[in-house]
């Protein structure tokens, strides 16, 4: 009897472990679940397209921040039943988790919501992506603190990966040098004070010749670089870097005019080919950077709640503690 009440001890341990380890699965499938329909929704971001608006982009962090705010409370959740119920694992459990939190979970949260209210969601931030002035200069929309929300997600999930200054600094029409000042057919003139009288068709081809030659990650370092000439681009009207830009600040500089409240690109909106192509390199900039931004958001968490997974385990073979007039030891577990 003794033996048995010993190895049911050792099974009701063995069956608590297990329980949380599949409350951590749960937990991890839900957010890969929302992620994954998330994520494809990203290949067109969240159906994005030449129609949608800057509250789009509002809500998709929005849709972050509330999809990793679960992850957390579902964690914590676990932590708490471990402690309640004597689970021998707590403690590791809820370092690992303390841990993830803080140093990831906690800031993407905080990350997101900035972002969020920062464009603003349904109801706010109607105007479109590819907002262009009529036969006018762009507008710069309020930047500063959608640049600290979306940097505390990349410095996060995107730390070391992607190069600000990808790209060339060379022009689409003639494979000039680009320049500072945005001369005439530089996409430069996008961010301008003033309308886009010469070449605006030289000027839209610049622009997507900029986006199509970098990557997502390259755009979002770009757009959060300390003092950056993305940053300058959309946040002033002046059309002028600091230096002759390269593709991922043209690129960094088109996702932020697009997505910030009141941000608009100078004109003319009368010519459509050129309307129509700096509209589409509007958003496909935008996708670019919002799908390589939930790739990695998925990734780090992923990587994280797997990591919590070993911890959990660790002790496994730790001896239960029994009561002294049970032989079972389910009393104490």
């Amino acid at each position: 009897m003794i033996v048995m009440g010993c190895n049911s001890g050792v099974l009701e341990a063995e069956q608590g472990k297990n329980k949380f380890l599949q409350s951590l699965v749960n937990v991890s499938n839900e957010f890969l679940n929302v992620f994954t329909s998330f994520g494809e929704m990203v290949g067109s971001v969240l159906g994005l397209n030449l129609e949608s608006k800057k509250s789009d982009v509002g809500n998709y962090f929005k849709k972050v921040q509330g999809t990793v705010e679960r992850i957390k409370i579902g964690l914590n959740k676990i932590v708490a039943e471990m402690k309640k119920e004597n689970n021998p694992n707590a403690e590791a459990t809820e370092t690992a988790v303390k841990t993830l939190v803080e140093s990831k979970l906690d800031k993407i949260i905080a990350g997101a919501k900035e972002a969020s209210e920062a464009i603003g969601v349904e109801g706010e931030g109607k105007e479109l992506l590819g907002n262009i002035a009529n036969n006018a200069g762009g507008t710069a929309g309020d930047v500063t603190k959608l640049i600290k929300g979306i940097k505390g997600i990349v410095d996060v999930v995107l730390k070391g990966v992607g190069k600000a200054d990808a790209g060339d600094d060379k022009k689409a029409d003639d494979l000039g040098n680009r320049t500072a000042a945005a001369g005439e057919g530089e996409a430069g003139k996008l961010f301008g004070n003033a309308g886009i009288d010469q070449n605006p068709k030289k000027v839209a081809a610049d622009a997507a010749k900029a986006v199509g030659g970098v990557r997502g990650v390259d755009i979002l370092q770009a757009m959060v670089k300390e003092n950056g000439d993305a940053a300058k681009l959309a946040k002033e009207t002046a059309g002028a870097a600091t230096t002759a830009p390269k593709d991922a600040t043209i690129a960094g500089g088109i996702v932020l005019r697009a997505i910030s409240k009141d941000g608009k690109f100078a004109g003319p909106n009368n010519i459509d080919d050129a309307k129509k192509v700096v509209e589409g390199t509007a958003v496909s900039a935008v996708i670019k950077a919002l799908d390589a931004l939930t790739v990695a958001i998925r990734r780090t968490i992923d990587e994280g709640l797997k990591s919590l997974k070993e911890a959990m385990k660790i002790n496994t073979n730790t001896t239960p503690v029994a009561s002294g007039n049970s032989g079972s030891g389910s009393e104490d577990q």
